[in-house]
């Protein structure tokens, strides 16, 4: 891997290792919040805290898999970047996706930028970060290798 650029925003995703860590397959497969399938968005936190919780959420389960791991990225200042602003998105209800997936999809779409900030639902002052895997500047993001997830067993009980 390159070495990371001089000025950049780390973020951060939580995955089983059976999986290419920073890949958009599961959501290529099975679409998102954001994302409807067919496409290939990385999703990641903000914050390795946002990432913890975002994946209990997801996993609707206090009991996670063992052996998850964590891998950061760094996405450089001169990557262009859209973010959303939480005033401006549609009231839904959290299980409703539609209305994401429309902006979402189109971000995608229209191809103009690698990286779209979304606010999280889970948190109401963080955001998760969307990469489109297909877009050109993928390819300047710093990729560090995947580190075991560490996750205080406070939180969570493992299978």
């Amino acid at each position: 891997m390159a070495s990371p650029p001089d000025h950049a925003t780390r973020v951060y995703r939580i995955v089983s290792p059976q999986y290419p860590p920073f890949d958009g397959t599961g959501t290529h497969r099975w679409g998102s919040r954001w994302i409807s399938p067919h496409q290939y968005v990385v999703h990641t936190a903000e914050s390795y805290a946002l990432a913890v919780l975002e994946n209990l959420v997801h996993w609707q389960t206090s009991a996670v898999p063992k052996g998850l791991v964590c891998v950061a990225a760094d996405i450089p200042d001169d990557v262009e970047q859209e973010e959303l602003d939480r005033k401006d998105l549609p009231k839904a209800d959290a299980d409703d996706y539609a209305a994401f997936r429309e902006i979402g999809d189109e971000w995608y779409q229209r191809g103009e930028t690698a990286v779209l900030w979304v606010p999280s639902i889970v948190s109401p002052v963080e955001a998760n970060v969307l990469v489109n895997q297909m877009h050109e500047d993928f390819a300047r993001l710093t990729i560090h290798k995947p580190a075991p997830a560490r996750i205080d067993s406070r939180l969570i009980q493992t299978e």
